[in-house]
């Protein structure tokens, strides 16, 4: 008797929340590129958010939890009953929250196939009592995911996890999407004339991004002083109000623009002439490789995965983190070296292309989970086209 839908093994991917941030955006994109024979599930653990209808509008539908409390062992129960009901066979974790109570759940409901994956190389916020949690989570997983080489490094030789349980599996982006976006009107929206130098910074407002950074390097900047050059901060975060007083305490109204949450973003980062990535730390970031897609010249700094991606001086520019002297300069000559941008974002295109297509993401996690669910594993590459 054929299997039908009903009967293809369950994956549950668990996660915090949906905002549309790079861990986020990427389940986003697997979804899309999902493996057709089995059927899949999203767990958010704390809330939704603005991701959730364009998961349920894919087909995969979307269950929130809520978790009540910072400590909620509660939750582990619903999570357990509800994979039990579910008869899930592959648990797949995303940050700190799902990855702590989504692993204890699924092996409490007895899930034979539980995974994490890693999307930070480092996270300074977590102590010994996370990093511990951690190690001893990690010894519930079947594996663990790294988002790039390093991230992977680090977990096998600083978190001490069991070289057997890790591997990496590099983030990818849907190439397509970034092929024939045009930045027209984008100057105008904001009110800047058309020759208007303008930058871009795209990530969450969270410490992790060093958007301070990028503000104090602006300070010293006589374009932006001037009122010759506009950078566009797009993305919401905790951070919201602490920067909007820091741009006005610090004079840079007239240069500095708040987007807000945005569902374009590729249209701003085709709009703009350079991509600032002033980050602290990093996995490997989805924004670094849409910039990259759309040829645009990069300006990062030297963590996680980055350098593995960003050659200095051929594909983009790299400077140390926290090191606002030398942002301030390479952005400056950035700037003043538009040709020599110009080149280093077709580099950063053709790096992008090479490497790192969400198409061969999705199939390595769908090879993955079809190797430790015992079924064939020669149809796991999606076709060019993703599921709609």
């Amino acid at each position: 008797m054929a299997r039908t839908v009903a009967d293809s093994p369950l994956v549950v991917h668990m996660i915090d929340e949906l905002p549309r941030d790079g861990a986020e955006m990427l389940l986003l994109d697997l979804m899309r590129t999902r493996h057709p024979q089995l059927r899949y599930e999203i767990a958010c653990l704390i809330r939704g958010g603005p991701l959730q209808p364009e998961f349920e509008h894919i087909g995969v539908p979307v269950t929130v939890f809520g978790r009540r409390a910072k400590l909620d062992p509660v939750l582990v129960w619903r999570l357990a009953r509800w994979l039990r009901r579910k008869r899930a066979s592959i648990v797949h974790t995303h940050l700190f929250t799902a990855d702590t109570y989504g692993r204890l759940a699924a092996r409490l409901a007895g899930v034979p196939v539980v995974y994490s994956t890693a999307h930070n190389i480092v996270n300074p916020w977590k102590g010994a009592l996370h990093k511990s949690i951690d190690r001893a989570f990690a010894r519930l997983s079947t594996g663990v995911i790294g988002c790039s080489e390093e991230v992977a490094q680090a977990l096998r030789h600083r978190d001490g996890i069991a070289t057997d349980r890790v591997l990496a599996i590099s983030n990818g982006i849907e190439l397509a999407k970034f092929s024939e976006i045009s930045g027209a009107g984008v100057r105008t929206e904001f009110g800047l004339p058309e020759d208007h130098k303008l930058i871009g910074v795209v990530g969450r407002l969270h410490p992790q991004k060093g958007h301070e950074d990028l503000l104090q390097a602006l300070v010293g900047m006589e374009a932006a002083r001037s009122g010759q050059l506009a950078c566009l901060v797009i993305g919401t975060g905790e951070l919201d109000q602490a920067l909007r007083a820091k741009v006005t305490a610090l004079g840079l109204d007239g240069c500095v623009i708040f987007t807000g949450m945005r569902t374009d973003v590729p249209r701003l980062i085709a709009a703009v002439d350079a991509i600032v990535m002033p980050s602290r730390w990093e996995g490997l970031p989805i924004a670094l490789l849409e910039s990259m897609a759309s040829a645009k010249p990069v300006l990062c700094t030297r963590v996680g995965g980055i350098p593995d991606v960003v050659r200095d001086g051929d594909n983009g520019l790299l400077v140390e983190a926290g090191d606002v002297q030398a942002l301030q300069a390479r952005l400056t000559w950035l700037l003043d070296h538009p040709n020599e941008g110009t080149a280093l974002g077709i580099h950063a295109r053709d790096t992008v292309l090479a490497r790192f297509d969400v198409r061969r993401t999705a199939a390595a996690y769908n090879r993955l989970h079809c190797q430790a669910l015992g079924l064939p594993v020669d149809d796991c590459m999606p076709a060019s086209a993703p599921l709609a």
